[in-house]
């Protein structure tokens, strides 16, 4: 894909996680009051909770790996369709029993979020990949905010409409309004997702590698180095927050009375909070932060905001400590998916962020049960305290790891200067444009080039050495006599010359049709390889 259409498929893949996460965000508010309805014990509601992580954490890897396989799209419309079942299933359930049913079925099919993040990954370069992964956040953070919202608005509706339903009607009417949801999705993903996954490198996988199992997947990706104490901080990161969520309503409701309205209310703030800081200072902050301090500074707002919960004896105090909590978990999401997805093989993008999710979904198995049975045993504040205590742990495992975490986002400014790729720069060569190629002398064009394509590009080529100043390159052109009216290519043998540099060189030179080539002459043999192997794939 060229980066008009990497646009669109993000924007078509956040439009689908947003409605999928909808539906998700529609039930957080309801379980907790449903459960209580039914009679259920704080530990039960949590394990009313559980049932939906239970199935992720078992499934998430293999909907990854099966989308390494067969493909992001078919995973992701069989996956939409069992969610819209599971949904109405939950609305016709009369017990505690059969709504769990229904959330580990939901859970199940829920667990391919992972292959969305794939999905993601397979058209966001290195450098954006943290920014990518944000775009899950935002579509979370916009389900977050208007689920609970819907939610309890569908809730309320359905006990207007028939009242003398009471109020488990509404919050059946409520779940039946998801599967509605769910199906919409579907039908927007079967017109318009479009499959990113190279099918022919994931079919290229070992014996070995089919026979893995999941749990030796797990330990596999736990035993690596860097990623697994990564993926170790995501499922601090997803207990702690689930021991909150799960006891957050029942908090609200026994300190401030709270009821549907004020919990839907509560939670649209939240929402917004982190739609507004991971759509909009995450990916500002990024270039100039990095993903390590994005993602220690979140982890410390995290330790207070958990902790500042359970300390709330007003409502503008617990307001607090929900703002600090949503700009924490704003920052450690979207830099711990993308610096796992950074750190990952290519070939295996959808399990290791399968295996991540598969961590988080173990995290919010037993987090509502912690926090439900230290709510009921130890107080209602304690739930929060040992949240606050898990992300303690995890930002002590940022510091344990220090330089080792990536960077990649960090120092990137906004590029002024065109990037080409290989289909451009192949079009300049053979249609014999001229221009002025800056590149390290250690390229061999004879690679991808012969002839008088060769001959070209070699005509209009400067070496320069590696680290060499902009004043260099504007002597060396100077020497070669070639037009200095000719477009400006910047071919680096690793990583493209940076922003400020070339901004310099264009001062210097007086020429501002500068272009640079991200990823060098590798990404050129890179981009090239591709595309002869899609030509034979379709027989071109």
């Amino acid at each position: 894909m060229d980066s008009k259409q990497n646009k669109s498929h993000l924007q078509i893949i956040f439009a689908t996680v947003f409605l999928y996460l909808l539906g998700f965000g529609i039930m957080i508010p309801i379980m907790p009051i449903i459960g209580r309805e039914y009679g259920a014990s704080p530990f039960e509601i949590g394990l009313l909770m559980s049932s939906y992580s239970l199935m992720q954490f078992i499934f998430a890897p293999f909907w990854g790996r099966l989308s390494d396989i067969k493909g992001r799209r078919p995973i992701l419309l069989f996956c939409l369709a069992g969610e819209a079942l599971s949904y109405l299933i939950f609305a016709f359930s009369s017990h505690l029993y059969g709504l769990m049913i229904a959330r580990a079925m939901a859970g199940f099919f829920g667990a391919s979020i992972s292959t969305a993040s794939a999905s993601i990954s397979d058209v966001t370069p290195d450098k954006e990949r943290s920014k990518g992964m944000a775009l899950i956040g935002v579509a979370f953070g916009l389900g977050f905010m208007l689920g609970p919202v819907l939610g309890g608005g569908f809730a309320l509706l359905g006990e207007a409409l028939l009242p003398e339903k009471g109020p488990t009607f509404g919050i059946h009417f409520a779940s039946g309004s998801v599967a509605l949801i769910c199906l919409i999705t579907f039908i927007f993903a079967w017109l318009r997702l479009k499959e990113t996954v190279h099918l022919s490198r994931s079919n290229k996988r070992s014996p070995s590698h089919e026979r893995e199992t999941r749990l030796s997947l797990f330990g596999r990706f736990l035993r690596t180095p860097i990623i697994g104490p990564l993926i170790g901080n995501f499922f601090l990161n997803s207990l702690a927050m689930s021991a909150m969520e799960a006891t957050l309503i029942l908090f609200a409701a026994d300190r401030f009375g709270w009821g549907v309205k004020e919990v839907s209310l509560g939670f649209a703030y939240i929402g917004t909070l982190s739609t507004i800081n991971q759509g909009f200072f995450v990916r500002k902050i990024l270039p100039y932060w990095g993903e390590k301090k994005l993602l220690t500074l979140g982890l410390f707002f995290q330790v207070i905001g958990y902790g500042f919960i359970g300390f709330s004896t007003s409502v503008p105090w617990l307001g607090l400590a929900m703002t600090l909590l949503s700009i924490g978990n704003g920052f450690v999401n979207p830099t711990l998916l993308g610096s796992i997805s950074l750190l990952a093989k290519s070939s295996e993008q959808g399990e290791a962020l399968g295996t991540a999710q598969s961590s988080g979904s173990l995290g919010r198995i037993l987090g509502p049960l912690i926090g439900g049975w230290a709510y009921g045993h130890l107080g209602m504040s304690w739930p929060f305290f040992i949240s606050s205590g898990l992300a303690f742990l995890g930002l002590s495992l940022v510091k344990v790891l220090g330089k080792k975490l990536p960077e990649n986002a960090k120092n990137i400014q906004p590029n002024p200067f065109q990037n080409l790729n290989y289909f451009q720069f192949n079009n300049l060569v053979f249609n014999r444009i001229g221009f002025i190629l800056l590149y390290e002398e250690t390229i061999n064009f004879a690679e991808l080039y012969s002839g008088t394509e060769l001959a070209h590009i070699k005509r209009y080529s400067i070496s320069i050495k590696s680290h060499s100043k902009p004043s260099e390159w504007k002597l060396l052109i100077a020497e070669s006599k070639l037009p200095e009216e000719l477009p400006v290519i910047v071919l680096k043998k690793q990583n493209e010359a940076s922003i400020k540099t070339l901004a310099q060189f264009g001062k210097l030179f007086q020429n501002l049709n500068i272009c640079t080539v991200h990823g060098g002459w590798n990404q050129l043999k890179t981009e090239a390889k591709a595309e002869i192997q899609t030509k034979d794939d379709t027989g071109l």
